[in-house]
């Protein structure tokens, strides 16, 4: 029969450290929700989407594009009561929440993207109860245009859902991995 080690076990301690000069704290993941309708414009470049089931109707999904800022603007860390609005800075990462009239920014990954929201455009053919479509104006730098990825995906109900992120194959054509096309950027 083994003996217990009397011996005294001490508190996990955490190793004094000094960050290097330059450097900030990383979570992975953004500060918070910017609002372009209330908030303002943002400037940044998108670098990825993620994708869950909508609160509102969990059958639909609901995305958002995560931004690096290159010129600081304000966000929204919390929900409802606990909100609180905060300044962003440049190379700060936030998030913000897609709409429909919002379906240029999929093709801009990696782009100097300067977007403002404009007003709102009632759709043709659609019930009257059915609110306008919020419109918004795109302002991109040079460099080609790419699909957002999406780096993360957490859909239960809404998983069979397209979504604007989603890779358009051409009808009848089987995409290979690492097969590219130049036309990808054209099919909307």
């Amino acid at each position: 029969m083994a003996k217990e080690s009397s011996a005294k076990k001490s508190p996990a301690t955490t190793p004094s450290y000094q960050v290097p000069e330059g450097l900030r704290k990383y979570t992975g993941d953004v500060l918070g929700f910017h609002d372009l309708e209330t908030q303002g414009p943002i400037h940044g470049i998108p670098m990825g989407a993620k994708i869950s089931d909508s609160k509102i109707d969990a059958s639909k999904p609901s995305s958002f594009v995560i931004f690096k800022l290159l010129s600081p603007t304000t966000y929204t860390e919390g929900t409802g009561d606990d909100a609180v609005v905060l300044e962003a800075k440049k190379d700060d990462c936030l998030g913000v929440w897609t709409k429909g009239g919002m379906r240029p920014i999929r093709m801009c990954c990696g782009l100097e993207v300067f977007m403002v929201h404009t007003g709102e455009k009632k759709l043709k053919g659609r019930p009257a109860a059915q609110d306008p479509m919020k419109t918004y104006d795109f302002h991109i730098g040079k460099g080609p245009q790419k699909l957002i990825p999406i780096i993360e995906d957490t859909r239960e109900k809404s998983s069979g859902e397209k979504s604007m992120f989603d890779v358009k194959a051409k009808p009848g054509s089987v995409r290979e991995p690492g097969d590219d096309s130049d036309d990808d950027d054209m099919q909307f």
